[in-house]
């Protein structure tokens, strides 16, 4: 699926897609590709588009600019494909609805082409049609169509005295139970199937929410997330479709948990996430202990938080879950008692890397340098052996301490040692060196980062090395450094650099890579990524290269259909 929100006018849009998908778009529209084409409101347009399968597209328009684009596609190459660009001439060739459309969407106008839109043509007819018309239609639809009756049931579920949790979980369960193969198992195509069924329920979920219905979204939530997590036990969900469900429904209970709802659905609210809980229904997933964070969040009174401090001292958990279960303990504290209670237990719990973050940012912002190094050097003997990445963050926690203290010769030590190793963080280590290094000494003193860098031999040395090449502008080395890794990903990552001066020297390290890449890699997913690279040899003005290669490639794998299919776009 692609989606984008930008401002293309649609009057040369060409100037922002690749040459060869506008070719291919070009071509849908010419082939009448693209049909069931519709307004659906001013300047929102819909249309069908005819594929390896029928693709749906949206496209709206305002102030003839487009601004925003789907298509359910699956191509994953860059925001716009063939289909989108294939409406985008449809909508072009349409002036007259163009013109009407420069306003901004929902602003009134008239229908273009003398057509009216979606939106008006459903108003006119609800306008038209009495109240037995609709009530007959809607039975018949709800009948016919399994869509539309979760949908209605969902939806106005909540206008009924009926309205129970049972009714949304027996929802769930047909929908389950229609996907299942004779032996009880949800294959993955159908798995997908399932999590857009499940997900128009929990889109009516959030409507109720935006409405202030509450105990609606919770009815709809709760026996939601319990069975999609049993439906998790026979189920390929390898995309994530079911999963994604749960992670929603839990979305939508934290939101209504954190709104000002009445006092009635927080106690309810409360009761069911300890029901759950207790009830072991997520146990062995990450939501069993989201049920926790939940109740934190709805407690109000001692014994409730009495009874959810409990459950954190007893459930059962390894080191990762123990640290969130002190951390829950630490946000149960500073809710029901306040931030001294809370810090007071911090200093306690600082085996705990958060808790630790937190003790050291309050003493940093108290100016209590000593203790900042105190906590930071007691963290990296503490995790040293066992953590050194966490150990690395203390590091950093002693470079910023430094810094504050303006101690240019810690500065220096902790920048170096941070940027070597090549710790990830949001301060750059080699301008903090920079800026502290005595300009007459810097050059040697990059010279000998570099051979230490170099005596490593470490997975990371090349981004690092790469790192001061860019800054010194160096461009011969990182050359040189793009030649000795010997892969494509680093080639196209450090061209924008060398383009300028090395095009020639990048397309005959592009076409080595291509060919190494397909020594080893085979299927179609593989070829596209292939011809990627054969695109940017290209840009890089080696036509006579890549014809050669292609010709090349097209001698070597004979048998490879799906690579010649590739190279046959070219």
């Amino acid at each position: 699926m692609q989606t984008m929100n930008t401002g293309i006018p649609i009057s040369d849009f060409e100037q922002f897609v690749d040459e060869k998908l506008l070719a291919r778009g070009l071509s849908y529209f010419e082939n009448g590709k693209v049909t069931s084409f519709e307004e659906l409101s001013p300047g929102e347009f819909e249309a069908e588009v005819a594929g390896t399968e029928d693709y749906d597209v949206r496209i709206t328009v305002s102030r003839r600019k487009i601004t925003s684009y789907l298509c359910t596609c699956p191509y994953d190459y860059g925001t716009v494909c063939k289909h989108i660009v294939a409406v985008m001439y449809y909508i072009r060739n349409e002036e007259e609805k163009l013109k009407k459309a420069d306003n901004k969407k929902g602003s009134a106008r008239k229908p273009t082409s003398g057509r009216k839109t979606v939106s008006e043509q459903v108003d006119e007819l609800l306008g038209a049609l009495s109240h037995d018309d609709l009530n007959s239609f809607i039975k018949e639809q709800c009948l016919a169509d399994p869509a539309f009756r979760r949908s209605f049931l969902s939806g106005f579920m909540y206008k009924s005295s009926a309205e129970l949790p049972e009714k949304y979980r027996e929802q769930v369960k047909n929908i389950l139970r229609s996907a299942r193969d004779k032996d009880r198992f949800i294959k993955w195509g159908r798995a997908g199937i399932v999590g857009r069924s499940v997900n128009e329920m929990l889109v009516i979920a959030l409507k109720h929410v935006d409405s202030g219905n509450w105990l609606s979204a919770c009815h709809i939530c709760f026996p939601v997330a319990e069975e999609m997590v049993k439906a998790l036990q026979f189920a390929d969900d390898s995309d994530g479709d079911i999963g994604g469900n749960i992670e929603t429904a839990f979305e939508i209970l934290y939101s209504v948990a954190a709104s000002d709802r009445p006092e009635e659905i927080r106690a309810y609210m409360l009761d069911q996430v300890l029901h759950y809980y207790r009830k072991n229904v997520f146990s062995g997933w990450d939501w069993h202990t989201d049920l926790l964070r939940l109740a934190v969040d709805l407690v109000k009174t001692e014994k409730e938080a009495g009874t959810v401090l409990s459950l954190l001292h007893t459930h059962v958990h390894s080191e990762y879950e123990g640290e969130q279960m002190t951390m829950l303990e630490y946000e149960l504290i500073r809710k029901m008692k306040g931030d001294d209670e809370a810090e007071k237990f911090a200093s306690q719990n600082l085996d705990t890397p958060e808790l630790r973050r937190k003790a050291l940012e309050k003493v940093l912002r108290d100016k209590d340098f000593e203790k900042a190094k105190s906590l930071a050097h007691a963290g990296i003997k503490n995790d040293a052996e066992t953590k050194p990445g966490l150990a690395k963050e203390w590091y950093d926690w002693l470079l910023r301490t430094a810094i504050a203290e303006k101690d240019k010769p810690h500065v220096i030590e902790y920048a170096r040692y941070l940027f070597v190793d090549g710790f990830r963080n949001d301060q750059d280590y080699y301008q903090l060196l920079k800026k502290n290094i005595d300009p007459v000494e810097w050059n040697s003193y990059v010279e000998g980062l570099v051979d230490e860098i170099r005596r490593r031999y470490r997975w990371d040395n090349i981004s690092v090395l790469g790192k001061i090449y860019i800054t010194e502008k160096w461009w011969d080395r990182l050359l040189d450094l793009v030649r000795g890794a010997k892969h494509l990903p680093y080639i196209q990552h450090y061209e924008k650099y060398l383009a300028a001066d090395y095009s020639e020297e990048l397309a005959e390290l592009y076409e080595k890579g291509i060919i190494d890449y397909l020594k080893v890699n085979t299927g179609r997913k593989h070829y596209q990524e292939a011809c990627r690279y054969l695109e940017r040899m290209l840009k890089l003005g080696g036509l006579a290269r890549v014809r050669n290669l292609i010709a090349d490639l097209r001698r070597e794998y004979p048998q490879r259909r799906a690579l010649l299919d590739e190279l046959d776009k070219f």
